[in-house]
């Protein structure tokens, strides 16, 4: 037979299961897990995104200051030769670091301008290493060009034009690439440029060794 238990000692054990109840009731334990489950996806989203665009970001500085390098280092050059160029894209690839240089193309151009302000390219050159140029080609000596803005076509100059690309390759996540430059990346891929004249700071123009032959026909002096 059980024994029978005070009615002091129920009472304290029925408020005892009472403010047991009232703290189940307020606590948000298990909400707050649950809220936090649901966010961690949104979160995690918002945080790959960050790091991706902040990467590309930095990718297309890269290559506005590898353009900028690359005028820099041949406008203070009085005569260059293709082994000449080939240290200075060599040289300037470190810019791009941590980037892969394979995904790079550069290209220089000696624009001279004539007296009627018509623009000829003087000389164009392209790296020898296969893995720098990109999609580009050296341009056709004597052809003219109309890339020149008409505010630097001085008559009697001549000109440095560096141009730099780079195809940009979200190392993760390349979907949210898609998303985030929707009609610009595609795969995760992004095509990045840029581009600057620049005149030469040793010499009225920098040359080219060997020197073409000769005048370009229809060259006004």
């Amino acid at each position: 037979m059980m024994p029978v238990l005070p009615v002091r000692h129920l009472r304290r054990l029925t408020r005892q299961a009472s403010l047991v109840l009232r703290r189940f009731r307020k606590s948000r334990s298990g909400v707050a897990a649950t809220e936090f489950a649901l966010m961690v996806p949104a979160m995690m989203m918002i945080w790959v995104g960050m790091v991706v665009a902040t990467d590309a970001l930095t990718a297309d500085k890269k290559v506005t200051l590898l353009t900028r390098t690359l005028a820099d280092m041949t406008t203070q050059m009085q005569a260059v030769s293709q082994a000449d160029m080939d240290s200075i894209f060599q040289a300037t690839e470190a810019v791009m670091w941590p980037q892969p240089a394979e995904r790079l193309g550069m290209r220089v151009t000696s624009f001279d301008i004539d007296g009627a302000s018509k623009v000829f390219v003087d000389w164009s050159v392209t790296p020898s290493n296969a893995a720098l140029r990109g999609s580009f080609t050296p341009l056709a000596r004597c052809s003219s060009s109309t890339v020149v803005p008409a505010g630097l076509r001085i008559a009697r100059t001549s000109i440095i034009y560096a141009e730099v690309t780079m195809r940009y390759q979200a190392s993760v996540a390349s979907q949210v690439v898609d998303q985030m430059f929707k009609g610009a990346a595609s795969g995760g891929e992004m095509p990045l440029g840029d581009r600057l004249f620049m005149r030469s700071r040793q010499a009225n123009k920098v040359q080219f060794n060997p020197a073409p032959a000769g005048p370009c026909p229809g060259f006004v002096n």
